[in-house]
């Protein structure tokens, strides 16, 4: 399995992990570009500079992180 790739510049996130990214959207953070290619999608998100280093790690500790692992494992068994 393949790591995600995140980075966090000022005022802007890219990412290709597809729970992170829904997570922004839930946020109500804006996609502002979208990249894709047959077997990715990259969105980048703009961000305030002092929200960008602390969205990862609220992510990380969220319910809706523990809510898709187990959507995920759900999916495992169908």
């Amino acid at each position: 399995m393949k790591a995600n790739i995140t980075e966090i510049k000022p005022n802007q996130i890219t990412t290709d992990d597809l729970a992170f990214s829904a997570y922004l959207k839930m946020k109500g953070y804006h996609i502002i570009k979208l990249d894709q290619n047959k077997s990715k999608s990259i969105f980048t998100f703009a961000v305030d500079s002092e929200d960008a280093d602390s969205l990862k790690m609220e992510f990380i500790n969220s319910d809706f992180l523990s809510y898709h692992n187990e959507l995920r494992n759900l999916k495992k068994l169908i």
